[in-house]
Formats: C-alpha cells, sequence, structure tokens
C-alpha cells in the first residue's frame, strides 16, 4: 500500500509542476483540468518505468556531462508525454527543457518536505 500512496503523491507533484510550468511559460500550454491530470499520470509512469532504464543506458555519457544528460532525459520524457496528449502543447525541446527544469525544481521543494526526505530540518529553541 505504500508504494501506491507514493505513486499518487508523484502524480500530485507532477500535476503542481506541469500546472507551475505552463503559468510561467508561455511555450508550454495546457487546455484543460482533464489534460492536465492525464499528462500527470504518464508523465509519472514514465519517471517511474522508463526514467531508470534510460538513465542505466546513458551512464557513460551521465558522467561525462555531469549530470546534464539527466535533464535530456527528463526533457526527452517531457515531450514524450506531449506526444500522447493532445491539449499538452510544448513547442520544441528548449521549451520541454526549461519545463523539465522548472518540474524538477517543483518536485525538489516538496520533496524536502517529504516523510521519505534524507533533508532533515532541525531547529533549537530559544535560551
Amino acid at each position: 500500500m505504500y508504494r501506491f500512496q507514493y505513486i499518487l503523491y508523484r502524480i500530485c507533484v507532477n500535476v503542481i509542476g506541469i500546472g507551475f510550468a505552463s503559468l510561467i511559460m508561455e511555450s508550454i500550454n495546457v487546455k484543460s483540468y482533464g489534460a492536465l491530470l492525464a499528462a500527470a499520470l504518464i508523465l509519472t509512469f514514465f519517471q517511474t518505468f522508463l526514467r531508470p532504464l534510460l538513465f542505466f543506458l546513458t551512464l557513460p555519457f551521465q558522467i561525462l556531462s555531469l549530470g546534464v544528460g539527466y535533464m535530456i532525459i527528463n526533457s526527452m520524457l517531457l515531450l514524450l508525454t506531449a506526444h500522447f496528449i493532445e491539449e499538452l502543447v510544448i513547442k520544441g525541446f528548449w521549451a520541454a527543457f526549461l519545463g523539465a527544469i522548472i518540474i524538477s525544481i517543483v518536485n525538489l521543494v516538496f520533496d524536502s518536505f517529504s516523510s521519505r526526505s534524507a533533508v532533515k530540518f532541525y531547529y533549537r529553541k530559544g535560551e
């Protein structure tokens, strides 16, 4: 059951990430809430099953590019998602690249507050 909750969490964060990217970028356009949810479902599926395989297959390139290849993989997955959803329009690779960066930042922010996060916030009460 925990795995299902994590995937549901990922879908919700991707909805927020794709929505935020479409709000601040003119080159990414989502035409309806249904398309936004469908895009988040497909992108989560690709991130869960396809991204680890692509990362492993391109591992030498990942090492040589110091991680830029990881963003290229995310961009391609976002373009592939837009290919399946007609109401999600992404105008070119660079729009997908910047959209993938925005979605990654949103994921980073939400993951920092997640219970599975390795980042812990410590504070000390005033003395």
